[in-house]
């Protein structure tokens, strides 16, 4: 049986993670309002208190990543060597502990919170906004207003005709759906930062990968009556110390002399670093203490540790997420991978369907 049959008999099974007592903050606590008048499948949006709750998930560590694939693609490297670290990866590594411990100013790499989050975000909590007042809202920006109409407009939504109109795009999203297009419109712009030759490299691949953990982790949340848009808050910035991460690599190494690093030995402690900058970050903004929480589990070593709800569903999702773009561009060994084996998982198939070109 190949390893992915492994992964993905146990995703789905096994020990709970066990939930810990959750703060919430003014994200939390947005009540999404469904505004094109369909009933929700799921009861996990009506802005009730969820604190009395069971928050246990169904849910496991993946007992095997796909990490040492993931990883080389993302700087086109086809593997990492076995070799001791050199004096320029070096550098690298105390650098980024430099910056991670708050040694270093971080002002010119750590990217602020976009201020159209909470701007948009307290609109959306309105009930008494509508669809049209929201439109209204929404085409003041021309990015929001051409990712609404491409969403609306998705395979995911099936609609017979094509929608031109902003305001039916409104009401057919719904603010679920708002939410999740506000959130990538915003965050977009902080990992599409190219600074340098590592940057242009990995930019476009770690944010594709992060809103399809997003969406993973979305589904994930609603199949198991959880909180969606902090899920999918959770997937989307999970990585933005990977970005931080390359982008200091940018800074640090010589261009015309040092390669790009490529030792396992270097990345061991690169990816630990990014994680732990990630939660770091996460904290900085504000969040929603359970994304916090969720992001710091991230960094930590010990896979058998409780771990709460959300810690749990992005744990899965990133190797749903990092697992699909693989595939897609054909790059799992066919030998030791069986891509069929995971794909009665729901959550992979709405991948199918939703995932960004």
């Amino acid at each position: 049986m190949s390893f992915i049959k492994n992964l993905f008999g146990r995703l789905l099974h096994g020990k709970r993670a066990r939930a810990r007592g959750e703060e919430t903050d003014e994200l939390e606590e947005i009540e999404d309002v469904d505004l094109s008048g369909r009933q929700p499948e799921e009861d996990t949006e009506t802005g009730e208190d969820t604190s009395e709750r069971d928050d246990s998930i169904d849910l496991e560590p993946p007992p095997i990543t796909v990490d040492r694939w993931f990883y080389p693609w993302l700087l086109d490297l086809d593997a990492f060597a076995d070799l001791s670290l050199s004096p320029s990866e070096s550098r690298v590594l105390d650098a980024f502990e430099q910056l991670v411990t708050g040694q270093q100013s971080s002002a010119t790499l750590v990217p602020r919170l976009p201020m159209v989050i909470p701007q948009l975000m307290r609109s959306l909590k309105d009930d008494t906004m509508t669809g049209a007042q929201l439109a209204r809202q929404i085409t003041k920006d021309p990015v929001l207003v051409g990712e609404v109409i491409r969403l609306a407009n998705s395979p995911y939504y099936r609609r017979a005709r094509k929608i031109s109109n902003i305001e039916q795009a409104v009401v057919l999203l719904g603010r679920d759906g708002l939410h999740q297009l506000i959130a990538r419109v915003a965050f977009y712009p902080i990992f599409n930062l190219k600074s340098g030759h590592v940057t242009n490299l990995a930019a476009s691949r770690v944010w594709t990968q992060s809103e399809r953990c997003a969406l993973v982790c979305h589904c994930l949340a609603e199949e198991g009556g959880q909180d969606v848009f902090s899920s999918y808050l959770a997937g989307l910035v999970a990585n933005v110390g990977l970005m931080v991460g390359f982008r200091l690599m940018d800074q640090v190494l010589d261009k015309q002399r040092d390669p790009i690093p490529n030792s396992e030995a270097f990345y061991s402690v690169f990816i630990e670093r990014s994680r732990q900058l990630s939660h770091r970050i996460i904290e900085e903004w504000n969040f929603p203490e359970s994304v916090i929480q969720a992001i710091d589990e991230q960094a930590r070593l010990d896979q058998n540790a409780a771990r709460s709800w959300l810690g749990a569903i992005l744990t899965v999702a990133d190797q749903y997420a990092k697992l699909h773009l693989l595939v897609e561009k054909q790059r799992l060994p066919e030998d030791e991978v069986d891509a069929n084996a995971f794909m009665s998982e729901s959550c992979y198939r709405r991948l199918l369907i939703d995932a960004p070109n």
